[in-house]
């Protein structure tokens, strides 16, 4: 799909546990309304816990790409355990969008790297045993150059 330059749109995925599992392991989200691809710019994602995690143990729970799964958010997993929270940008690390030593936002483009075109969910150190949050990313296309 080729979106319009400069407009802005919502790219949303959802983890749900009771589909996808919450083995320590990297999961591949798909995307419910649009998709990310070449020269699109992630300008803001924001998490909406329908309903919180929950674990056994401790786990971390990050939010990325393949090439850097911890890029969006590093570890939502003490904010995520409540439902209807909602966490933004930079309420986390993530250092594909949002510069911790400046505290502002930044956009990340992906590229044509297949690896960057992807939104995965890697839990580490113990299963989730429940869950669902949706992730919603605003997004805008860059405009291509004509030469």
């Amino acid at each position: 799909m080729t979106y319009p330059a400069n407009d802005k749109f919502i790219m949303k995925y959802t983890y749900d546990f009771a589909r996808d599992g919450g083995a320590v392991s990297t999961i591949s989200l798909t995307a419910d309304i649009n998709a990310l691809e070449e020269n699109i710019v992630v300008e803001e994602i924001q998490l909406q816990v329908k309903t919180g995690l929950a674990s056994a143990g401790t786990p971390t729970v990050t939010l990325g790409n393949t090439g850097d799964p911890d890029g969006y958010f590093a570890d939502i997993w003490a904010l995520a355990q409540t439902d209807n929270a909602v966490i933004n940008s930079g309420s986390v690390a993530g250092a594909l969008i949002y510069d911790d030593t400046n505290d502002h936002r930044i956009h990340y483009r992906i590229d044509s790297t297949a690896n960057n075109q992807d939104l995965v969910m890697d839990i580490g150190t113990a299963a989730l045993t429940a869950g669902k949050i949706e992730v919603l990313m605003t997004c805008s296309a860059v405009v291509q150059a004509v030469s």
